[in-house]
C-alpha cells in the first residue's frame, strides 16, 4: 500500500491514463458536481491537507472498484496508522489460514462498474428539480442509477419513453449521469433525496409521488405480494412490527455491501406505516 494518500492518488491517476492532475480533475468534474475545487484537490495530491470523509467518498465512487478501495484504505491508514497496521496484519493471517476457492474469471469481472462500492451522495435541490421535471426524466434517472453498466439509448426504446434525448441531455447537464461514446452511466453509485425542508422540495416530491404510481407498470414489474391492514393491535405489537421493518430496510440497504454483480433483481417496495388512536 502507498505510504501517503497523495502518492496513492497520483498512482491511480496515472494508471487511468491521466498524466496531469488537472486533466484528471476535469474528467471527474464532468461526471459529478464535486464538493471541492481543483486547488483543493491539488493540496490532497501533494499531501498538504487531509480531506474529509465526504471528499474521499466522492473520489472513491468515481474510480474503478479496486482503485476506489485502495484510496479509501490509504485514507484510513493515514488517519489510523497503528490500528490499520494491526487490522491488515490480522487479515493477512486469516488469509493464510483459510483456503480460498479459485474463482473462474468472466468478462463481466473486467468491467470496472461491476465492482462499484456503495457510496452515497445527496442530491441538490436543483438536481431534484431536474429529476421531477417530467416522468421520463424520473424513470430514466431510476434506470441509470440502478445500472451497473453503461446503457445505450436504443436499449431504452422498449419502455416507450417520451422525449428520451431531451431527458438524457438534462440529466447529463445536471451531472446526474454522464456519457461515454454511445453509453450512459450513473454519475454516482447511490443518490439520496434530501429531506423536504423547503416548500419547493415538498412540491417536487408531490410530482415524484405521482410518477411512482406508474412506476411498476412502466417497467413491467411483477406484483409478488400485497397486503393491507386496518386493525387494532397492542403497543407492544406495534413496536415489534417497527423492529421488523427496520431489519427489512437494513437488509435492503446491505445489497451493495457485496459484489453487486449478484444484484440481478429489482425490488420495488412502497410502504407506509401509520399508527394512532380511533374511537371505539
Amino acid at each position: 500500500m502507498n505510504e501517503t494518500l497523495g502518492e496513492c492518488l497520483q498512482q491511480v491517476r496515472k494508471k487511468l491514463g491521466f498524466l496531469s492532475a488537472r486533466s484528471f480533475y476535469i474528467d471527474l468534474s464532468k461526471r459529478l458536481e464535486l464538493g471541492f475545487n481543483y486547488s483543493y484537490y491539488m493540496k490532497i495530491e501533494s499531501d498538504q491537507l487531509m480531506p474529509s470523509e465526504k471528499v474521499i467518498s466522492q473520489l472513491a465512487s468515481l474510480l474503478p472498484g479496486a482503485d476506489g478501495d485502495l484510496v479509501v484504505a490509504t485514507y484510513c491508514k493515514a488517519l489510523f496508522p497503528q490500528q490499520m497496521k494491526r487490522l491488515l496484519s490480522a487479515t493477512k493471517e486469516e488469509v493464510k489460514e483459510v483456503p480460498v476457492p479459485k474463482k473462474k474469471v468472466s468478462k463481466k469481472d473486467n468491467n470496472p462498474t461491476t465492482h462499484i462500492r456503495s457510496y452515497q451522495m445527496e442530491l441538490t435541490e436543483k438536481q431534484v428539480s431536474i429529476v421531477a421535471s417530467a416522468k421520463t426524466h424520473y424513470f430514466l434517472f431510476l434506470i441509470l442509477t440502478l445500472s451497473r453498466r453503461g446503457i445505450a439509448k436504443k436499449e431504452l426504446t422498449n419502455y416507450k419513453f417520451d422525449k428520451v434525448e431531451k431527458a438524457l441531455e438534462a440529466l447529463v447537464e445536471g451531472k446526474l449521469i454522464y456519457q461515454e461514446d454511445d453509453l450512459y452511466f450513473p454519475s454516482f453509485p447511490e443518490f439520496l433525496f434530501p429531506k423536504a425542508e423547503t416548500t419547493a422540495l415538498k412540491n417536487l416530491y408531490e410530482k415524484i409521488n405521482s410518477y411512482d404510481l406508474k412506476k411498476n407498470e412502466q417497467f413491467g414489474l411483477t406484483k409478488v405480494k400485497r397486503s393491507s391492514f386496518f386493525k387494532r393491535i397492542s403497543p407492544r405489537q406495534a413496536e415489534i412490527i417497527l423492529m421488523h421493518l427496520d431489519l427489512l430496510f437494513q437488509t435492503i440497504r446491505t445489497a451493495d455491501d457485496m459484489d453487486v454483480s449478484y444484484n440481478t433483481e429489482v425490488l420495488s417496495l412502497d410502504l407506509t406505516y401509520y399508527r394512532g388512536k380511533v374511537i371505539g
